[in-house]
């Protein structure tokens, strides 16, 4: 098991930053702590999407539907292995129910909203996660990711944000959106407390039946950084549409790894007409729409879903066959893409996590579009599963962070980390949002 973070935060300065900060953010919704199996051993505070079990408290996936359910029985395989390591469950953070929508919009326990801006979304699914980590209430959360859960709110909050190797960290005991593309991925305030979580929770579960064998930890190497690596800047549909602030913030990160050693190389799709047009993968609409297809056949419940999520399973609901093995297709093709360009020596991708900032509540409450904007670069490259983080890349003039991306090849999180602590720790970022308090480290 990997150590503990150098500095692990007090458990009593994140439940005081809780009382303190969540009824401006409303980033959690259950708040009860459930504390460390060992009280004699040092332990971290962490939060966990109200989409992963945890014992003893209820799982509601964000939705009306669930609310006073029962509580769980049993941990989630990450839980339980996050136990393992003695730490401290200090809460469910809020979600886009069901985990289907990247504003973090919640009609039921209300919108979370984001540190740096309360005007602004947080981005989603795992909106509470990333607002709790920016705010400072905890430094390492769960979320999980289908289309850019983790990465989208990562960025538009300014943290670090880590999508796995599909496989590569179990999904049971956790809410089903789509049956190939789900992952759990840690939210983080630094790249080592990232490392630290995936560490944690990856590996084998013979209960996922996409669980794959443990790999190498991202721990033992994070310091190695880009010296040698051949990093591809991703152009064409990834770099279209640009916010210019993000333009530029990523061609700054571009040449910051090149004068640490990395060898740059343009990389562009062969089909980015496929990519448009596929763009928003329909086969993962009609996942959700099928997840969901038995409180959608009742007439009581499915009145009781937001509406926008509700129109977005509906969507789903519309699918044709052809139309999801169409989109399959371009998925395989794109998959094969990607194949071809880390087996001719390109070690990572690099491309903005979103291509503009967190946009303004007002404008956001069509969450099908917003999701489709925010979520644009996302959602196909997380599709594939591959592994892929968002780091951050400073602030824009109206002080709104903005994340980088970075991808890997399949199971190469280890070289996906050094890259992404090689960006932290040229940038050096220090600001704050005007929401947050200082974490307490024991």
């Amino acid at each position: 098991m990997p150590p503990h973070p150098r500095q692990p935060q007090a458990v009593e300065a994140a439940t005081y930053a809780i009382e303190r900060l969540n009824p401006s953010l409303n980033a959690i919704i259950h708040t009860q702590v459930q504390p460390a199996p060992d009280p004699g051993r040092p332990t971290i505070p962490i939060l966990v999407k109200d989409c992963m079990d945890v014992s003893g408290l209820p799982t509601t996936y964000g939705s009306e539907i669930f609310f006073g359910s029962a509580a769980a029985s049993e941990d989630a395989t990450v839980v339980a292995r996050l136990r393992s390591q003695n730490a401290t469950i200090v809460g469910k953070a809020n979600l886009t129910e069901f985990c289907f929508g990247a504003t973090g919009q919640n009609d039921y326990f209300g919108d979370c909203k984001n540190p740096w801006n309360t005007d602004r979304i947080p981005g989603g699914s795992s909106s509470g996660s990333a607002s709790a980590v920016a705010s400072g209430i905890v430094r390492m959360a769960l979320g999980t990711d289908t289309g850019g859960s983790v990465r989208v709110p990562a960025a538009l909050c300014g943290i670090v944000g880590l999508r796995p190797t599909i496989g590569r960290v179990p999904n049971t005991g956790c809410l089903e959106v789509s049956s190939i593309s789900d992952t759990i991925g840690p939210l983080a305030a630094t790249v080592e407390e990232a490392c630290w979580l995936f560490d944690t929770i990856q590996g084998y579960d013979a209960a996922d039946p996409l669980s794959v064998a443990t790999g190498p930890g991202t721990l033992p190497t994070l310091e190695d950084g880009v010296d040698g690596l051949t990093i591809g800047r991703l152009g064409g549909f990834f770099a279209e549409n640009l916010d210019p602030a993000i333009e530029d913030r990523i061609a700054e990160v571009a040449t910051l790894l090149e004068s640490q050693y990395a060898r740059l190389t343009d990389t562009a799709p062969n089909n980015d007409t496929a990519i448009r047009e596929h763009h928003a993968f329909r086969f993962i609409l009609a996942d959700v729409a099928d997840a969901r297809k038995a409180i959608m056949e009742d007439p009581s419940q499915r009145s009781r879903i937001g509406a926008e999520v509700r129109r977005r399973i509906e969507l789903g609901q519309q699918v044709s066959g052809t139309e999801y093995a169409s989109s399959i297709r371009s998925l395989l093709a794109l998959k094969q893409w990607l194949r071809d360009v880390f087996d001719a020596g390109v070690d990572l991708l690099l491309l903005p996590t979103t291509p503009v900032t967190a946009p303004l509540w007002r404008d956001s409450r069509d969450m099908v579009e917003t999701t489709r904007l925010v979520s644009r670069f996302t959602y196909d490259l997380g599709a594939t599963g591959i592994p892929s983080v968002s780091v951050p890349m400073g602030l824009d003039a109206q002080g709104l962070p903005m994340g980088a991306m970075l991808a890997a090849a399949w199971g190469n999180e280890a070289v996906l980390m050094r890259a992404a602590r090689a960006i932290e720790r040229g940038l050096s970022l220090t600001a704050k949002p005007p929401v947050y308090v200082e974490p307490e480290i024991n």
